[in-house]
């Protein structure tokens, strides 16, 4: 009895390990990330994550889906040379889902460095799109989220052909540009700004 239950785990572990999907989280020369249109350098340092959701969501809006409503987080990428990046730990892709074959649909978001290093610190400074609001509303950097409208990308599993969410054909996410956010001053620091203005056409008057 006891030999019987322990075949059935294994057996059953075995199937759960052949029912991962995996996905090649990594761009190539045709998707390179760009900053208002000039190819990343390979040496300046941006992170990306990889976001699924089910193919039924189909959509991410003009906006970008601020809130990232019905979009899950699987995995953080970094770049690796100019314009590409990837987010794989092996050369098997990255497991995004517990069933396989999945067809699902995938965005990415990049920024730079200085808003931080995980999607925590990045949604921070994102704040539903809520830029000039927030915990990080002092802090200028590089931001986007792009996505494949329906992309529909099958996540194989192990043994199968590794998909990539990137691509030309229509559907898959393109390269994209990564946009520069400026910080919105604080009203104390505008308030000193204009009092320093009026101090300098007093200066200059009394000068006169």
């Amino acid at each position: 009895m006891k030999k019987l239950l322990a075949l059935a785990v294994l057996a059953g572990m075995t199937s759960a390990s052949f029912g991962q999907g995996i996905i090649n989280f990594a761009n190539n020369n045709s998707t390179q990330v760009r900053t208002n249109g000039t190819v990343v350098a390979g040496t300046s340092q941006f992170y990306f994550a990889l976001f699924r959701a089910s193919s039924t969501q189909n959509t991410i809006t003009t906006s970008l889906d601020p809130t990232l409503n019905g979009w899950t987080f699987v995995a953080m990428g970094t770049n690796t040379a100019a314009g590409r990046f990837s987010g794989n730990t092996t050369t098997e892709g990255v497991v995004v889902t517990p069933t396989a074959p999945s067809t699902d649909d995938y965005a990415v978001a990049g920024w730079s460095a200085n808003i931080g290093s995980t999607w925590a610190e990045a949604r921070l400074f994102w704040n539903n799109g809520q830029h000039d609001a927030g915990a990080m509303a002092g802090t200028s950097g590089w931001f986007a989220i792009n996505g494949g409208v329906g992309n529909d990308i099958i996540a194989n599993p192990t043994a199968g052909t590794i998909n990539s969410p990137f691509g030309t054909a229509a559907g898959l996410i393109p390269g994209f540009s990564l946009n520069f956010i400026q910080a919105v001053p604080e009203p104390s620091t505008i308030a000193l700004a204009g009092l320093g203005a009026a101090a300098l056409v007093i200066f200059r008057r009394r000068k006169v």
